[in-house]
This record gives structure tokens, C-alpha cells and sequence, in this order.
């Protein structure tokens, strides 16, 4: 259904230039590809600019008429290109990890059997903690497995659509997912 829902907004921005239907769509994806770039470049701001750069080729592609079957594909392939372009401009082929942060909303209601801000404050610090260790050994990784771990565990992409993006076979992606798993649980857990 959200296919569905996808292909008429971008129907209305091909069709009729509709800028709020182009939001709609924004919004619906931006902080899945933030996120997948921000994993990957060194900085917020580098992260920013390459997830904005993205929504700027997706809005010239939709004008463009190309053929668009996977919204989300289309758009995670963009900005994985994008990546790989900015490390090549920078001459470096290992991406530099950063911290991981994510804000924290809603502490400041306190209901009946919720958690006090302190308790989730704490909560939230240890999550971080054991994301950035997990994404530190993720990144040891070759790359191919660190691309398919991060899809499929962080933004819970299925296969066909990791497949999209990477342009392989859905099969080739699952035998990737499998041996990345093996290889990051044959990983020394010190660095």
C-alpha cells in the first residue's frame, strides 16, 4: 500500500510539478537516508549536504521522466553513489566512522509506569554506547558487508530492495547478509 501511495505522489510531482506531494515524499524518507550517510561520511554537515544533494538529483530525475519502480531504492542508490563520490574526491577509500547521536524526545512527561527522565537518560547513553561498538565492528568489515549489515539490521531494508541498491541479486545479497554475520562474529571483539 505505501508503493502505491509512493507512485501517486510521484505521479503528481511528474505530472503537475506538485511541490507539496515532492514533500510528502521528503518527509517520508529523509531521516532513512540521513542516517544512511551519516553512518558513512565523517561529519554532520558532510551528511546534510550529500542527503540534500540527494533529494536535488531524485527532484531532477522525477522532472527528467527516468523510470522510478522503487522509491526508496532510487533514492538509498543516489546517495550511496553520492558517498562514494565524495571519498573519491577526498582520495580516501575508508570511510572515517563517527560518533553516533540521536536526539532524545519526549523526557519530560513522566506517566505511571514510564520510565523517569533519569532512567532513560541513562537508557539512551547506554544505547548509544552499544550502537557505536557495534557499528565500530561493523566498519572493520569490507565494504559490500558493512553496506548490506547497515540496510537490512539499521533501516530494515528487505533484500530485494538492499538488491536495488546495490545493484545484485537479491539472492547475492542474502549470501552477502549471511557472510557478513559470520565474519562479524569471527571479529576479536577489541579493535
Amino acid at each position: 500500500m505505501n508503493q502505491l501511495v509512493d507512485h501517486y505522489l510521484l505521479y503528481r510531482v511528474r505530472a503537475k510539478r506538485d511541490a507539496e506531494a515532492f514533500g510528502r515524499l521528503y518527509d517520508q524518507y529523509v531521516t532513512s537516508i540521513y542516517r544512511f550517510v551519516y553512518l558513512k561520511v565523517p561529519t554532520r554537515e558532510i551528511a546534510e549536504d550529500v542527503t540534500s544533494e540527494t533529494f536535488l538529483r531524485f527532484w531532477q530525475a522525477v522532472l527528467d521522466s527516468q523510470d522510478i519502480l522503487n522509491i526508496r531504492a532510487y533514492l538509498y542508490r543516489i546517495a550511496r553513489n553520492l558517498v562514494v563520490d565524495y571519498y573519491r574526491k577526498q582520495e580516501s577509500t575508508e570511510p572515517i566512522s563517527g560518533s553516533v547521536t540521536f536526539s532524545d524526545e519526549n523526557t519530560s512527561t513522566d506517566h505511571e509506569g514510564e520510565l523517569s527522565d533519569r532512567s532513560r537518560h541513562v537508557r539512551l547513553i547506554e544505547a548509544r554506547a552499544d550502537l557505536q561498538i557495534v557499528l565500530d565492528r561493523i566498519g572493520r568489515l569490507k565494504e559490500d558487508y558493512q553496506d548490506v549489515l547497515k540496510l537490512r539490521l539499521i533501516d530494515g531494508l528487505a533484500f530485494g530492495d538492499i538488491a536495488k541498491i546495490i545493484g545484485k541479486s537479491a539472492g547475492n545479497v542474502r549470501v552477502i547478509y549471511h557472510r557478513a554475520l559470520k565474519a562479524l562474529d569471527a571479529l576479536d571483539p577489541t579493535p
